[in-house]
């Protein structure tokens, strides 16, 4: 499977090459924006800079499939040269991403966290999703779950179908349930799981602020929302081995997995 992955990636790559040559040669003047996924990609898969054992593979596996991130970067490197000669010196070239990497070695199932300390009701419930598994929340009881990747909502008066929490009740409650996931430490290791949790009105703006997530749950490295998670289940426990081959990720807090900036002028 991880050769099959490997080869279908290498095709959609070769395939970005071509459109970008396509691109660079009817290139006249203007602005000129050209994306590459295959880092993003080939990163989920095969991304591990750590001695502790992979989730998928083996230690001889996971040195081997590292090198094909590297393989990665000496193309991208390739291609930049490419358009450095054909652009000339007087084009200002800009090469961002929006994020890094880190391994993702443990997960983090956050609707159990809220259930077990009382935040999701009852203490049986199996699901936030109204066709979930098991019995299902009692609204009526219930101030908070999340859902997706990093989203945790207050069950909020006015806003939720069945809110339950007074809109002045409400920052006490994100202060409160901030503090109590900053504080939480996985049993193997002791290690802090969570390493930052934003407030949506303090790292968005714009019309539809009031839709984002209420918080926004950052992951320290090796850490991530579980699978579960993402789809708003409660397993039995709150933390547990990933045990997936998507074994890199970026969905954690901001500053553990910075993107890189580079200019071949200054930028003011």
């Amino acid at each position: 499977k991880d050769e099959e992955y490997r080869a279908q990636s290498a095709f959609v790559l070769e395939e970005r090459f071509n459109l970008l040559k396509y691109a660079r040669d009817h290139y006249e003047d203007g602005f000129l924006f050209f994306y590459f996924s295959s880092t993003d990609l080939q990163a989920h898969m095969f991304w591990w800079d750590s001695d502790e054992k992979h989730p998928a593979r083996s230690a001889a596996d996971a040195k081997k499939y590292q090198g094909v991130i590297e393989d990665i970067y000496v193309k991208m490197d390739l291609a930049l040269e490419k358009c450095l000669k054909k652009l000339g010196p007087e084009a200002t070239v800009i090469v961002m991403s929006d994020h890094g990497f880190a391994n993702f070695r443990r997960q983090f199932n956050l609707n159990t966290w809220l259930r077990n300390n009382g935040y999701i009701e009852p203490p049986t419930c199996r699901s936030v999703r109204e066709a979930g598994r098991g019995r299902p929340v009692d609204w009526s009881r219930t101030k908070a779950y999340g859902l997706g990747l990093n989203g945790l909502y207050v069950n909020l008066k006015g806003r939720e179908r069945d809110g339950i929490v007074d809109p002045s009740q409400r920052d006490a409650l994100l202060t409160e349930i901030a503090e109590k996931l900053l504080a939480v430490r996985d049993p193997l290791n002791n290690k802090p799981v969570i390493g930052q949790v934003y407030r949506a009105e303090e790292v968005y703006t714009g019309p539809y602020v009031s839709q984002a997530p209420d918080l926004i749950v950052g992951y320290h490295r090796d850490y991530r929302a579980s699978w579960a998670t993402t789809l708003g289940d409660m397993p039995d426990d709150i933390l547990t081995n990933n045990d997936s081959a998507w074994s890199a990720d970026h969905c954690m807090a901001a500053d553990e997995v910075p993107g890189v900036l580079f200019s071949n002028r200054p930028i003011a």
